[in-house]
């Protein structure tokens, strides 16, 4: 009886200090998206007029609407790190766009995007295998063997 309350309070104990450090980032989480929110909504001119207690109302709806979707501060905060590229309507980042080179371009024609080739040269590996196996095939197909009988007279 004593062996199991024990047991009991010791596994208690551990769930309770488990569960904590997640209790407490998902606080420190709800602050931050509150003061990242505070933040965006104090920067626009047009919130001038507001008193504390209306930003506070709007902060803590936004939050809760937030949290809802699963929104979070690097969410809000995030902008992109070259807009110039995004305007003229480059879907490729300038870093990974190719530089001219057989590989990269055969690569792109293939619709990989980037200077990695690891992905072709495996699939092109892969397919020279099944053409190797298929190539063994056809060698080594046996064909059947005719049998001719003389003609029986009658």
């Amino acid at each position: 009886m004593y062996a199991s309350l024990s047991l009991r309070s010791v596994l208690g104990a551990m769930l309770v200090v488990a569960l904590l450090p997640m209790i407490g980032h998902a606080q420190n989480q709800n602050t931050e998206l509150q003061a990242t929110i505070r933040g965006a909504i104090l920067s626009d001119p047009r919130t001038s007029s507001l008193s504390q207690t209306q930003i506070d109302s709007i902060v803590s709806v936004l939050a809760q609407e937030a949290e809802k979707q699963g929104i979070t501060s690097e969410d809000i905060q995030w902008r992109p790190q070259n807009a110039e590229q995004f305007a003229s309507g480059e879907a490729v980042p300038a870093g990974a766009a190719c530089a001219g080179g057989f590989l990269c371009t055969m690569s792109e024609a293939f619709g990989f995007v980037g200077v990695d080739t690891t992905i072709p040269f495996t699939l092109g590996a892969a397919s020279m295998g099944l053409v190797w196996i298929l190539a063994e095939m056809i060698h080594r197909r046996r064909h059947p063997v005719v049998v001719r009988t003389p003609p029986t007279a009658v």
